[in-house]
Order: structure tokens, then sequence, then C-alpha cells
């Protein structure tokens, strides 16, 4: 499935580890990338057969979602060049990957390449795109959305997923290792604001460690679909990072609030999948 794909992440991967693979930081991280890639992939395949949003489409349509799915992260081989050749200079790796796609003409369209270079920031950022603004042909335009979606949601129940099961290499490179003896830290009113108003943390909210460990808990409020609901269930990893939370978090009192409000939100989903699995 997609091997032409799997072959181009490949040759992304191998070339960038060979420019980085002197530094142990950037190893890591392009070889977090590539399994990652894998990861998510595997994820938007569950959605696409369980979710009720595609089940209708078209195996065309299917494979450019699987496309935008497996290339999302395609940026990140360059973003690491980019950071050890010049560490203090922002690279955007959705928008690299955007770019790297442009360059193919079979994946050159924007319910690739929209998805791609929209699926770690606000989704409000999509909106605001001009190639979608201009898109005239509306089950195009909805189409871009529904995968963007997919490509949005994949992204995070993998890394759910991978960092429940992971070592503190890897979270690590999420900012949220706990080590024995880090002190523990406050929550940005700002930050701990999203959990009760239901909505995803901006990232220059995050001050400190447990403001990264809800930015993450409150991905679950920017997931779109049913079966995303249903995957983090299956794989039972969600519940570590309440866990962690709750070493860092200075706030006791502040910690419960939340994991009320985290776990009502979450029994509601699970409960509306009933008879849907």
């Amino acid at each position: 499935m997609l091997e032409k794909e799997k072959k181009i992440l490949q040759d992304e991967y191998e070339r960038s580890l060979n420019i980085v693979k002197g530094s142990k930081t950037h190893r890591c991280f392009v070889d977090e990338k590539i399994a990652h890639s894998l990861q998510v992939f595997e994820a938007g395949n569950y959605l696409l057969k369980n979710e009720n949003a595609f089940k209708n489409w078209s195996s065309k349509l299917i494979r450019m979602a699987r496309t935008a799915v497996l290339f999302h992260d395609v940026g990140r081989f360059q973003e690491t060049v980019d950071k050890l050749k010049y560490p203090n200079v922002y690279s955007d790796h959705a928008l690299l990957g955007y770019d790297f796609l442009r360059q193919y003409p079979e994946y050159n369209d924007l319910r690739i390449l929209l998805p791609v270079k929209y699926h770690s920031c606000m989704i409000e950022e999509l909106y605001k795109d001009h190639e979608y603004q201009n898109v005239e042909d509306p089950q195009i335009k909805y189409e871009i959305e529904k995968i963007t979606f997919l490509v949005r949601d994949a992204d995070k129940i993998a890394n759910f997923n991978l960092l429940a099961h992971s070592d503190k290499d890897i979270r690590r490179l999420f900012n949220i290792d706990l080590k024995s003896k880090t002190a523990r830290t406050p929550l940005s009113p700002a930050v701990q604001a999203c959990v009760f108003e239901k909505r995803p943390v901006k990232r220059e909210d995050v001050r400190t460690l447990s403001d990264s460990i809800l930015s993450l808990i409150c991905w679950i409020f920017d997931l779109n679909y049913n079966s995303s609901f249903s995957y983090i269930r299956k794989n039972d990893c969600f519940d570590f990072l309440l866990q962690l939370l709750n070493k860092s978090n200075a706030d006791a009192q502040s910690q419960k609030k939340i994991e009320t409000a985290v776990n009502d939100y979450l029994n509601n989903k699970y409960q509306q999948l009933q008879g849907t699995l």
C-alpha cells in the first residue's frame, strides 16, 4: 500500500540522517519521525476504515487521503537538517512538507497539500488560506477539510499511543520528560482555562512543564472523528498523560478539577460510541 510513497519518505529520512548522524539529539529526532510517520499512517487507515465520513469515498480519494497522512511530517527531515545547520533560524516543517510535495505533479493537489500544510497549527489557519478560500467546487473544499481533519486526528492519536508506550528519550522530544528531581511546576492560567473551555492550547501560552503536558491533554478537544476516540480507548493510550500531570502539577486542587473535566469529556465521548464499534 503506497509503496512508491513510502520509498520517497524513506529516501528523505536517509538523506537527512546522513547529514545529522553526528548529533545524537538530531539523529534521535529523525529516527522518531520516520517511525511516527508510519504509525500515523496506521492510525489514519484505522480512521478511514471505521469512520462513516469516508464510507462512500472513491478509491482515488481514499488514496489521496492516505498519501496526505503518510507525508504529513515529510518536512520534519529538512527541518531537522535546518535546525542543526541554523539553530537560531525558525523552520516550519508543515510548510517545508507542502513545498516538498509541490515538486511532484502527482501530489500537487490541494487535497494533499493543504492537509499537510495545516496539520499542526490551529484549524482556523486553514480557513484563512487563500488557496482554500479560492476553491470554487464545494465538494473539493469539503474533501480538503475532511482530509485535513483526518491527518490532524491521526497525528494526535498516534502520538498518544507512542508516548504511552515510549521511553524517556521520546518523551524528551515532546518536552514532557519527568526527571526524578524536577520540582513541581505551576499551570499558566491561559493553559488551564483551555480544559474548561474545551479547546486546544496555543503554543505561545506554554510556559512550564505542566503546561506542556496539559497542552497534549487538550488535544482531545481538537479531535474531529468518533473513531479517534475509539482508537484511544482501544489502545489505552491517554490516562498516562493525566498521571504525568499529577506528578508535575504544583496545584493539587486544580489537578482534581482538570481530571474531572477531562474524564467527564472522554466518558461522554465513549458513551456516544456505544453501538457504533
